[in-house]
């Protein structure tokens, strides 16, 4: 269930056990920046269509509406627990079970 007791490869020829092959994603820069470039390019025209489709103030509304909800007294503090000492969220939090009961 856990790989626990699985055999490994091994190498015929030598005996010992196979290493996975690493492969490298920068072997091949030219044809990768070329995908990439064509990548880019099919999403900012993806972009376009959408944002020609939807509508600019709808646009709007949605920006205004994501600006409101990252500004919100609930994101506010989902953001500093984040930041805060683990430890000290702990005790906190702890501390309020204690005062509740």
């Amino acid at each position: 269930m856990f790989g626990f007791g699985k055999k490994k490869k091994t190498d015929k020829k030598s005996g010992t056990a196979k290493k996975p092959e690493q492969v490298s994603l920068r072997d091949n820069g030219t044809s990768q920046s070329l995908a990439g470039d064509a990548l880019r390019a099919q999403a900012l025209a993806n972009a376009k269509m959408a944002r020609e489709s939807i509508g600019e103030d709808t646009l709007d509304r949605i920006a205004a509406a994501m600006a409101k909800k990252q500004n919100s007294a609930t994101e506010q503090a989902k953001r500093k627990i984040q930041e805060a000492d683990a430890e000290r969220v702990a005790n906190e939090i702890l501390s309020m079970i204690e005062t509740r009961h």
